[in-house]
């Protein structure tokens, strides 16, 4: 909760300037992700998998505000070194509420909110406790760095950089634990052009890292990611 008051309280400050020159892009992404999903005891891995999001920005002066979400369905996950079977489940939510201020034309300084859900359940086998069906929440104040190109003609470039601070919480067979978490994400892209049209297509990369220390858990996920992107015209 408190992560989303800090964004809220962000944007009633940012409101004033709402009144210029403004621009929105707004997608789907399609991103194919591999999550490793370390438990202290036990690694699993979720191998190739498909997901599916959204993001967008607005743009008003020098006020930026941006989002992103993605949903990773329900897939199987397989015991790393163990079994090659997939014996388990792994489901996630995230999403992110960014608020920033344009220092440069391409340099973007923003703070926000993060959100994580996952559920982690068994399969055939029963690998301890937790494979009993467990459920992760997560939240997190964001802090980040955009890097972009001013203009995406003929091409354009952008980079970002976000570091998380926050707590998570699992919750497996009515007990629930929690931690004080880390983490950070960088994500890199091109941005394609369509013709004439106010769209573009944009291909990336992502790398992510999230450690809730207490509770022995650590994610790491990397996506190929293709985002369909529409942009207004000033």
């Amino acid at each position: 909760m408190k992560p989303i008051l800090i964004f809220l309280a962000s944007a009633v400050i940012a409101a004033p300037a709402l009144a210029q020159t403004s621009t929105f892009t707004i997608g789907p992404r399609y991103s194919n992700y591999d999550t490793d999903v370390d438990l202290g005891i036990v690694g699993v891995d979720t191998g190739r998998q498909s997901a599916f999001g959204l993001t967008g920005d607005y743009r008003s002066g020098a006020v930026v505000f941006d989002f992103m979400f993605d949903h990773d369905p329900e897939n199987g996950i397989s015991i790393i070194d163990i079994l090659p079977l997939d014996v388990a489940t792994y489901e996630r939510d995230r999403g992110e509420m960014m608020v920033g201020y344009a220092a440069l034309p391409s340099l973007d300084l923003t703070l926000g909110a993060r959100f994580d859900t996952a559920t982690f359940g068994t399969g055939t086998f029963d690998i301890g406790d937790l494979f009993s069906g467990a459920d992760f929440d997560h939240q997190a104040i964001a802090l980040g760095v955009n890097l972009h190109s001013p203009s995406r003609r003929p091409i354009g470039v952008y980079a970002q950089l976000r570091g998380y601070i926050g707590s998570g919480k699992i919750e497996e067979s009515g007990v629930r634990l929690s931690s004080d978490t880390t983490g950070f994400r960088v994500e890199g892209g091109v941005l394609i052009p369509i013709g004439e049209s106010s769209w573009s297509v944009a291909p990336a990369v992502e790398w992510e890292t999230l450690e809730a220390d207490d509770l022995g858990l650590k994610l790491n996920t990397n996506r190929l990611i293709v985002a369909f992107v529409y942009r207004s015209r000033p």
